[in-house]
């Protein structure tokens, strides 16, 4: 006879018919979990005496509800997909707590679909980008959302993380919610949803800035509910500096539907100034970013931008050397508001040339809505291709490895491998691909005089290496 199924409710949407009790223990096992990746006292404190340590944070859990918690690593280690099934035996608490998770990758797939733009030609260019990431950065790709733009409000950053990826400069300007600015804001939000089509609404609000620098903030997010139907995430690290603003924020971005915000905690005394400030109902729909020094070895950062001047002070808190490294999760456009300028980005492994984890294919300024609309028709069509031209040159990734196996072509990288099989001349065809100097019409030709393959055919071949992001489109290549 097999054990009853645990009830688990949907946590991310309405909360009105989810009984106290549910959003208690989820909310209560999501808080001790923070204690626990951040603060090794913590987790010394709890080895000694598990429940008075429970209870010196004022949860309504026992051992029983938090063993299995610290004993799946994913859950224990943050926002991973459970690979360990959860035992019959668990407490209702632990499932509950699992389904959560899983509620919120599902979130995160749901947001890169929903982030393809109508506009074909970039629709081409991101789905690219997405397979040459999934490539390139391996299992580090899979927490990229790949957004199709993010705004900046601020020109620079007052926090000043040694570890910033993107090598935010100090604070300089805020650009405020005048009616001239308002006017401004929504009417490029208007002309972005014209050229992109619904994805906008996947966009945010910040970047090399935190968006609590810009007292406006809120009007801001405001209109962007108004103009896209849906109110974008917000990162911030400065939740703990106006505790009656943060939390004024986050009962705005609950009403107008945000499912996830996240705060970026830098130390353990921010940590501490977080877990008073707010209940651990208030937060269950705020993922917390251990940053702080004690959390390095669960919580690695990037090694890009500011961080990489820091790679032998502070290697332990960073990622090890050799493996992928970006903080970058925009494919599409990078705004700045205070500059009114326009980049096309997308996110890529951290090296000499894009320190900062993303390429910038194009770049531009605006003065009105309108110039925002032709900037963006013009970097779409000068930069984002749908198909090979018979003059690109056939030259893979140099992250990528081919070898002849079996008759057949094996192409491998970091994060899978595609097989060409049924080639004529399979080897010849192999050098065309590693020798990076010929064009898609000498590759076609040559296939044609000497095995007798159809242009048409090797066109499809090449061109779904292509659209797998196979070939090098780094644009200082």
């Amino acid at each position: 006879m097999s054990a009853p199924a645990i009830e688990t409710l949907p946590l991310l949407g309405d909360l009105s018919q989810v009984p106290a009790e549910h959003i208690r223990d989820v909310a209560h096992s999501k808080r001790f979990l923070e204690r626990w990746s951040m603060d090794p006292r913590f987790r010394e404190r709890y080895w000694a005496d598990p429940q008075a340590t429970i209870d010196s944070l004022g949860l309504a859990l026992t051992p029983a509800q938090t063993g299995p918690l610290i004993g799946a690593k994913p859950l224990a280690d943050g926002l991973e997909e459970p690979d360990v099934a959860p035992s019959v035996d668990d407490p209702p608490s632990v499932h509950q707590y699992r389904a959560f998770i899983v509620e919120k990758l599902q979130m995160r797939e749901s947001m890169r679909e929903l982030s393809q733009s109508s506009n074909r030609r970039l629709a081409a260019w991101r789905t690219r980008q997405i397979h040459r990431c999934i490539g390139e950065l391996g299992i580090r790709a899979g927490a990229l959302v790949h957004a199709p733009m993010a705004i900046e409000l601020s020109k620079g950053c007052s926090v000043g993380c040694w570890f910033c990826g993107v090598s935010a400069p100090r604070l300089d300007q805020n650009w405020p919610y005048t009616d001239e600015n308002a006017e401004l804001w929504r009417a490029c939000l208007s002309v972005l949803r014209e050229k992109m089509g619904p994805c906008v609404a996947q966009g945010f609000a910040y970047w090399a800035s935190d968006p609590l620098d810009n007292k406006d903030y809120e009007h801001f997010l405001t209109d962007f509910h108004t103009i896209t139907g849906r109110c974008p995430q917000t990162t911030t690290a400065l939740g703990h500096k106006d505790v009656e603003r943060t939390r004024q924020l986050l009962r705005l971005a609950h009403a107008m539907g945000s499912q996830i915000d996240r705060f970026s905690v830098l130390s353990l005394g921010i940590l501490d100034r977080l877990h008073a400030a707010f209940t651990p109902e208030e937060l269950l729909r705020v993922e917390f970013v251990p940053q702080n020094r004690e959390s390095a070895d669960m919580h690695r950062k990037s090694a890009a931008g500011r961080a990489l001047k820091f790679a032998t002070k502070r290697a332990n808190e960073l990622v090890e050397e050799g493996e992928s490294s970006t903080i970058a999760c925009v494919s599409g456009f990078l705004m700045n508001m205070v500059e009114r300028s326009v980049k096309l980005i997308t996110p890529c492994n951290v090296n000499e040339r894009w320190p900062l984890g993303y390429w910038v294919l194009g770049e531009g300024t605006f003065d009105t809505a309108e110039e925002l609309g032709e900037l963006i028709n013009s970097l779409i069509n000068s930069n984002c291709r749908t198909h090979l031209r018979v003059y690109d040159q056939v030259r893979l990734r140099p992250d990528v490895k081919v070898t002849v196996e079996n008759g057949a072509i094996l192409a491998t990288n970091l994060g899978g491998h595609a097989t060409l099989e049924h080639q004529p001349d399979v080897d010849d065809l192999a050098t065309y691909l590693t020798t990076g100097t010929y064009t898609v019409e000498e590759v076609a030709v040559a296939r044609e005089k000497a095995a007798a393959v159809p242009l048409a055919a090797t066109m499809a071949t090449l061109n779904n290496l292509f659209d797998l992001g196979f070939f090098d489109e780094d644009p200082k290549s």
